[in-house]
């Protein structure tokens, strides 16, 4: 992994965010940083360090253009996950298009980065629930509200809950498994269980709404 960012400060901020993450999320990720780089380097330092993933500090998402810019031009580029201080829907559209892996807003990314960076390493998009709200008004049976989340979650049981807390922690069955003392099979049925319940699609779907309810307190 990279950090490109024109800032040290935010560089060193972006380092310690990644450090903060679930020992589950470094041990299946090992997110170790192998270089660090202004954005009008950052095909350098891709060529010569090859990291699989870019973290793209920005304070409005317009600067992290330039790096897909660069990025996207080189053979087996990387993935870019921009975290942003803030953000116009325009510019989300924008850094997507431009072929951005994920989007997050810097006030959050620390409670996301644990499922986002799994989701970016596995191919898929990883959006912070504001901009997701706001730029996806199609997904598929989408919480509106951070009542409606709170609503859902009241379905589950208390173990349903625990493993919930858990995988939003970015755990694997195994892993809740072991921490609930129950098989990995039993934790699968509950995943499965509580997901039915959410309506949501996915795990990641439901660390979403499990998010939400909780901002709603």
């Amino acid at each position: 992994m990279a950090i490109i960012d024109d800032r040290p400060l935010s560089r060193a901020g972006l380092h310690a965010m990644l450090q903060a993450v679930t020992p589950e999320t470094r041990r299946r990720l090992r997110p170790s940083v192998v270089a660090e780089s202004k954005r009008a380097h950052v095909a350098t330092v891709v060529s010569a360090a090859r990291p699989k993933l870019l973290l793209s500090g920005d304070p409005s998402g317009r600067a992290s253009m330039t790096v897909l810019d660069a990025v996207t031009r080189l053979p087996s580029p990387p993935a870019v996950l921009v975290i942003a201080e803030r953000l116009t829907e325009a510019d989300a559209r924008s850094l997507l298009i431009q072929g951005a892996a994920g989007v997050l807003l810097l006030r959050s990314a620390p409670q996301h980065l644990t499922w986002a960076l799994p989701a970016v390493a596995e191919g898929s998009r990883a959006l912070s629930p504001e901009i997701a709200d706001a730029i996806v008004p199609g997904c598929p049976t989408p919480v509106r509200s951070r009542h409606g989340a709170r609503e859902r979650l009241a379905r589950l049981s208390a173990r349903e809950r625990e493993v919930l807390a858990l995988l939003s922690d970015g755990l694997s069955n195994r892993a809740i498994a072991q921490a609930l003392y129950i098989s990995p099979d039993t934790v699968k049925d509950h995943v499965r269980t509580l997901c039915t319940k959410l309506r949501a699609d996915n795990r990641i779907h439901a660390a979403r709404i499990a998010w939400q309810a909780e901002s709603a307190g």
